[in-house]
Parts: structure tokens; sequence; C-alpha cells
């Protein structure tokens, strides 16, 4: 068995898929990657945390704090 890696753009799938199962591929994975955002995900991820800053709903990065959530690789 041989596995193939593809990364397409969403609308071009079902057309990859096709192809493939012209080719005799009986068996076809798809899996999406939810890793990337779209233009407007990433912008309201950005409004989220400047309101949130806002509110002052942040923590500051002390030194402190720095030691004590990295401390196991410092």
């Amino acid at each position: 068995m041989t596995t193939l890696s593809f990364e397409i753009e969403p609308s071009e799938v079902s057309k990859l898929k096709a192809v493939l199962k012209a080719l005799g591929v009986k068996k076809i994975k798809i899996q999406e990657d939810k890793t990337e955002l779209t233009k407007d995900e990433f912008y309201a991820k950005i409004d989220s945390s400047l309101e949130q800053s806002e509110q002052g709903k942040v923590h500051k990065l002390t030194p402190e704090l720095k030691k004590e959530l990295f401390k196991t690789v410092l």
C-alpha cells in the first residue's frame, strides 16, 4: 500500500476524488485541516482579544509567572 498526501483547496476535493476513483483507487481518506483560519475568523479572534484586553480580562506575563509557566523548559 502507498499513501499519498495532497494539500488542495476545499473546492477541489470532489474533483480529485473523482479522478482517483477513475484511476481505480479503492480507498480514499480525506482529512480536513482545521488549523487554518479564514480571514474573517482571524480578524474576529483579534477583535475578541482586544475586547478582552480592554475589559481587563488578560494576565500580564511577569518574570515570576514566566518562571512558573516555563519551569520545565527553562
